[in-house]
């Protein structure tokens, strides 16, 4: 790569992983597909799924949001690095679910960071691969005055950093992916994936359940 080439390919990376809290949060399919190259992969805490099938899971939620769960995206920073025609974006997130529980509007906070795996295809940057880990979250009413209770034996077995975000997906029918956390394994197979992907080799998404490649 030409050196006068990287600013303008970390700027550009920058640019298209920066439409997910835009595009997503404001149901702007059209755009917020166009940052996807057409087989990519999408790997979240509700769902694992191909761009196009998850941004029709996407167009349901908003659909039923007084019955599911409505989702919204703070970006609070991004790095990009870029090796050749390949980058990854590691983005510091909060992610913000609200859901009505036993007549309680409650909010759940969750600090997580997303990785987006793009590649340049014939001249055009898009993500391959987009995937998260959870640093923590936590569980308010919306109305201060009111008090709600999530008992403990309904969070046992939830990975510790994003247990109340499980707990609500299981409340609408949702079976939450269990390996996402941003401490211990789930995170060393991820940063590794995310090393083996700008050294041109070949990455496959996390799927379904415990990803087991050797890393």
């Amino acid at each position: 790569m030409e050196p006068t080439q990287m600013p303008w390919n970390v700027s550009r990376s920058r640019e298209i992983c920066e439409g997910w809290p835009t595009y997503r949060d404001a149901a702007e399919w059209k755009n917020y597909r166009s940052m996807f190259h057409d087989n990519a992969y999408i790997t979240t805490s509700w769902t694992q799924a191909t761009i196009d099938d998850f941004i029709e899971s996407s167009k349901e939620g908003f659909k039923h949001q007084k019955d599911f769960i409505y989702i919204l995206h703070r970006m609070i920073g991004q790095t990009v690095d870029v090796q050749g025609n390949r980058a990854v974006s590691k983005m510091k997130v909060t992610i913000t679910c609200r859901m009505t529980v036993d007549g309680i509007e409650m909010d759940n906070e969750a600090d997580c960071r997303f990785f987006f795996l793009l590649e340049k295809r014939q001249g055009k940057w898009g993500v391959c691969m987009m995937t998260l880990l959870f640093d923590k979250d936590k569980m308010v009413p919306v109305n201060p005055n009111h008090v709600f209770d999530v008992p403990e034996s309904e969070l046992e077995g939830f990975p510790s950093r994003y247990r109340y975000l499980c707990w609500m997906e299981k409340k609408v029918g949702r079976k939450p992916k269990m390996d996402l956390s941003n401490h211990g394994p789930d995170r060393d197979i991820l940063y590794a994936k995310c090393q083996d992907w700008l050294e041109g080799k070949e990455v496959k998404p996390n799927l379904t359940g415990t990803d087991v490649i050797d890393y």
